[in-house]
């Protein structure tokens, strides 16, 4: 008889890979989300049946076990059944936890740089015929467009994320530390939780496992002082051996190459079928994203782009490896804000983050559910702090965005809505419309 499994929140990018994944081992999945995304909609066209909203009812009988987004409080109708029916509930990081316990998983965790380097370690198994598993925060040309890949040898590929303490479920033989930055404060208190946490869970490694860390990163470093497992230094005095040939511009995506080598070295895979995994490369879903407009009329001169970053050190990054590409052209940022915490807590970074770009359009923070606490900085105070140093527009909705393009770069830039509202008037240059 076929298992079941249930998804509470199954529309995220993690747990819509670790849905697909038990689709794939053949389970009858089925899920809920808040609202109606493309993602919710090619799970559907994957046999994954869908409830909008969340209730009671939703829970199918007979499960075999319920899965929840780490954004599903304890109040949520249908955690709260699934309980009452005494089925088996885990977060989405205890679920992934138990798979890493199955497999020889090779993990990336870090404060920026997750996906990318995730993507190019599971290319670079995959090139070197591994044939890995994997599940990661991102969608991939090179997987039609998905976030997971079945693969049928024993190597699992995760994106490990710190957020919620979730990185802690692990269980990996070889881990990549991209960096170590002050994200995630609500959960952590300040940076030096944050290292903390990472010195906890490179620790938490046993004598035969490895882990890649950035030389010149001063807090991985710190966080992985002390540790059992083999210590792997990358990055030596700001150097890489030789520059990977990636299609994606930016230093930091030269460093992502270098990670995920460091980490596909240990399971075998050369320097020379490394970099022709890189080579094929042609980048991710909402990581300077190439985007076309449905009415390509409208805007004849200018460039589009999505970008993921929400974090002042990730807009630099962003804007650096804009400003490598096409420095001579104006560049024009449309940004929305990701959590009032993070904004109050980096606003003295946010404010600088965006030196070096013609205009910024600032739209309404994007409100994260069961993360807010209704007080703190708001894009008016982020607004008027940076109309002292630079061009900025305070915009009340993403239709007034629109209105500032006319022949620039326009990278649409942040975690929350921006991305869903600006599909309606865009298709991604990566991916082929299903």
């Amino acid at each position: 008889m076929q298992e079941k499994i249930h998804f509470i929140g199954i529309g995220g990018i993690g747990m819509s890979a670790l849905a697909r994944y038990y689709v794939a081992k053949g389970w009858a999945v089925s899920g809920s989300d808040m609202g109606e995304s493309e993602l919710v909609n090619e799970l559907r066209r994957e046999g994954i049946f869908i409830f909008i909203g969340h209730a009671a009812k939703n829970v199918p009988r007979g499960v075999a076990r319920v899965v929840r987004s780490a954004a599903i409080r304890m109040e949520n109708p249908e955690l709260r059944e699934a309980r009452a029916r005494d089925y088996e509930v885990r977060s989405y990081a205890e679920a992934l936890g138990d798979l890493t316990k199955q497999y020889v998983t090779l993990a990336v965790s870090g404060a920026h740089g997750k996906s990318t380097t995730t993507a190019l370690l599971a290319l670079m198994l995959i090139k070197a015929k591994l044939d890995p598993t994997v599940i990661i925060g991102t969608r991939l040309a090179e997987f039609n467009g998905s976030n997971m890949r079945m693969g049928k040898s024993r190597y699992l590929v995760i994106e490990a994320d710190e957020y919620d303490r979730s990185f802690f479920q692990y269980a990996p033989a070889v881990v990549a530390i991209t960096n170590v930055d002050a994200e995630h404060l609500d959960t952590y208190g300040n940076l030096l939780g944050v290292i903390a946490a990472f010195r906890q869970y490179i620790g938490a490694l046993p004598k035969g496992a490895t882990a890649a860390i950035n030389a010149e990163d001063e807090n991985s470093v710190k966080a992985a002082k002390g540790a059992a497992c083999h210590i792997v230094m990358f990055n030596k005095k700001g150097r890489i051996p030789a520059p990977w040939p990636l299609k994606v511009p930016g230093r930091f995506n030269q460093l992502n190459a270098e990670a995920a080598y460091q980490v596909a070295r240990t399971v075998g895979v050369s320097k020379k079928v490394a970099m022709d995994a890189v080579r094929a490369f042609r980048g991710s879903w909402r990581r300077m994203e190439p985007l076309v407009p449905l009415d390509p009329a409208a805007f004849p001169k200018a460039t589009f782009f999505s970008d993921y970053a929400h974090h002042p050190n990730e807009i630099k990054a962003t804007i650096g490896a804009l400003r490598e590409k096409y420095p001579r052209r104006k560049i024009l940022v449309i940004f929305q804000p990701h959590h009032r915490d993070r904004l109050t807590r980096l606003f003295k970074d946010f404010v600088t983050a965006f030196d070096g770009v013609t205009h910024v359009g600032l739209l309404p923070v994007y409100q994260v559910a069961g993360r807010e606490s209704g007080e703190g900085k708001t894009t008016e105070d982020l607004y008027q702090a940076i109309a002292k140093r630079q061009s900025v527009s305070y915009l009340k909705n993403f239709d007034e965005a629109r209105t500032l393009i006319d022949g620039q770069v326009v990278v649409f830039m942040g975690a929350g809505s921006i991305d869903r509202d600006l599909r309606k008037h865009f298709s991604s240059g990566l991916f082929k419309a299903k």
